[in-house]
């Protein structure tokens, strides 16, 4: 009996110990971390300036303290000299601003402060003068003037000022021919202008169906601007290049794109 006692005791110990055993919490494996992926860098810019607009806008300040007085040259018809002065309303400023695609680093871009770097053209075939340039070597009168180049951010800005003058030849008759001296002032971006460019280049004979007679003009001047081969425009970043150039039909209102030649009144826009 005492044996069978013992022999269950040892039994019923073994399966205590088996029991406790499996039941035993398994230890918990610590997940890997998963590698984060590192962020790629941006791709250092590399690209210089580009130009995203050209606009030009007639300017009604005063530049100038006092202004220049031009003279018109010697009259060969009548000996006369005469001073050229703007009518009422009429000015010779304009501004031409230039948009970039970032800003502009005024130290590395120095070299357009210098007037002498740009070359401004206007052209319009209504005008007398269909072509009027600031080129030193076309230079004549008459003119346009650079008068000051700022940089604002991503904006270069050139304010300049532009005169036609001369004398348009008016054939009356066969053997009749009277010269009207005339000076323009500005830009013709509106109707007003025309029609008060139409007045000044022909004087008392507007409207007379006399060869000469200038009709209005239909279109407005389209200005042209080009910076020397030789000029850099550099960005923040130190990257630059050279050979700017634009235009824009000094259209009021003025759109992006016009039809060819540039509409005045209401613009054809594209």
């Amino acid at each position: 009996m005492k044996k069978n006692v013992l022999i269950f005791l040892v039994l019923s110990a073994l399966s205590a110990m088996i029991v406790i055993t499996g039941c035993a919490p398994k230890p918990e494996l610590t997940p890997t971390p998963t590698a984060e992926p590192t962020p790629t860098a941006p791709p250092a810019d590399v690209d210089c300036p580009e130009v995203v607009s050209t606009e030009v806008y007639k300017y009604y300040g005063s530049v100038c303290d006092p202004c220049i007085q031009f003279i018109r040259p010697t009259n060969e018809i009548n000996n006369t000299n005469q001073a050229i002065i703007c009518g009422e309303g009429e000015t010779p400023f304009f501004k031409i601003i230039i948009t970039f695609n970032e800003n502009i680093d005024p130290l590395m871009s120095s070299c357009i402060y210098n007037p002498s770097n740009w070359t401004i053209t206007v052209k319009n075939q209504d005008r007398i003068v269909d072509e009027i340039s600031s080129d030193i070597f076309k230079i004549s009168l008459p003119f346009i003037e650079i008068l000051d180049v700022e940089i604002d951010g991503k904006t270069v800005v050139v304010i300049a000022e532009i005169m036609e003058f001369g004398e348009n030849a008016i054939k009356i008759d066969p053997e009749t021919t009277e010269y009207v001296p005339y000076n323009f002032c500005g830009l013709i971006c509106n109707t007003t202008d025309a029609e008060a460019y139409c007045e000044a280049v022909n004087g008392g004979f507007e409207g007379f169906p006399y060869v000469g007679v200038i009709p209005t003009p239909d279109i407005a001047d389209e200005v042209f601007w080009e910076l020397d081969t030789s000029c850099i425009i550099a960005d923040e970043m130190g990257n630059y290049c050279c050979g700017f150039e634009g235009s824009d039909c000094c259209v009021e209102p003025i759109c992006e794109e016009c039809v060819e030649p540039c509409p005045l009144g209401s613009s054809i826009c594209l």
